[in-house]
């Protein structure tokens, strides 16, 4: 910073070669910024998959109630 102000310009070497950059394409700014971060912790974590858990889903997802008579449920599964 201090050799951008001395002549305006910055001396960079990359790769073996000098890039110089104007200073009119520079810019310095100091800013403070408040970040507020709100972590969450899920209550459940269930890091096993077992046979009883896929089917049970299979069974949840192909379940199904009849819509004139409630007391009457039955499975719909794909062929």
């Amino acid at each position: 910073m201090a050799a951008c102000e001395a002549n305006g310009n910055i001396s960079l070497q990359h790769e073996g070669q000098e890039v110089v950059v104007e200073g009119k394409y520079l810019t310095f700014e100091r800013k403070e910024k408040i970040v507020m971060e709100e972590k969450y912790v899920p209550h459940v974590i269930e890091p096993s998959f077992g046979l009883g858990r896929i089917m049970y889903c299979i069974f949840e997802h192909c379940f199904k109630i009849r819509e004139k008579d409630a007391s009457r449920t039955y499975f719909d599964f794909p062929a």
